[in-house]
């Protein structure tokens, strides 16, 4: 969230878009994070609530008009799901996280570290890649979610396995930045 913040200091639209992702992640997400654990125990489930969450990048999209605001607002979803999302279900369902060792809780912190990326590379599809093509996002960014809960599921959670999907994520997010960001223009 500093980081975000850094990056957005010359912005003068970041409080809004900081609000405006209050209002579409935070609190939606929370709804879905108090419900009780046997609705997600469903052959389908992970399909589902990576839709979900999709959905509400896309319905956040919809509302951001200039590119890079579209991609920060988008960005933030990740970064709510780490710092507020994720520790609020480990309260909610205390007994799935109770017998796991500090190496296995600091592999976990590795994984919220990669869930971020991830959620940022779904934020270019949104802003940079599908211009003007929402459904064309969304069905991209979900495949991408399922592939990436998929690796987490066949891997685990640990360094070794967040290192594996860093790296093909990271360059994912290099080489979906648009050039023109990247050479240090401000057009978007």
């Amino acid at each position: 969230m500093l980081g975000w913040l850094y990056v957005t200091t010359d912005n003068s639209r970041s409080n809004a878009l900081l609000f405006k992702s209050v209002m579409l992640f935070v609190l939606p997400t929370l709804v879905i994070v108090v419900l009780p654990e046997g609705l997600f125990q469903f052959p389908q489930a992970l399909l589902v609530v990576a839709f979900i969450e999709e959905l509400l990048k896309a319905s956040a999209a919809r509302t951001e008009r200039n590119h890079m605001d579209r991609f920060l607002l988008v960005a933030l979803f990740g970064i709510w799901e780490l710092t507020w999302v994720k520790p609020l279900w480990a309260l909610s369902h205390p007994g799935v996280l109770e017998n796991w060792s500090n190496l296995q809780l600091a592999g976990l912190t590795a994984a919220g570290l990669v869930t971020v990326l991830m959620h940022t590379v779904t934020a270019e599809l949104y802003a940079f890649c599908f211009k003007g093509h929402l459904p064309t996002a969304l069905f991209a960014s979900w495949c991408l979610h399922v592939i990436f809960n998929g690796s987490v599921g066949f891997l685990g959670v640990s360094f070794l396995a967040s290192l594996l999907e860093f790296m093909p994520l990271f360059l994912l997010f290099v080489a979906l930045w648009p050039a023109e960001l990247r050479k240090g223009s401000t057009s978007r």
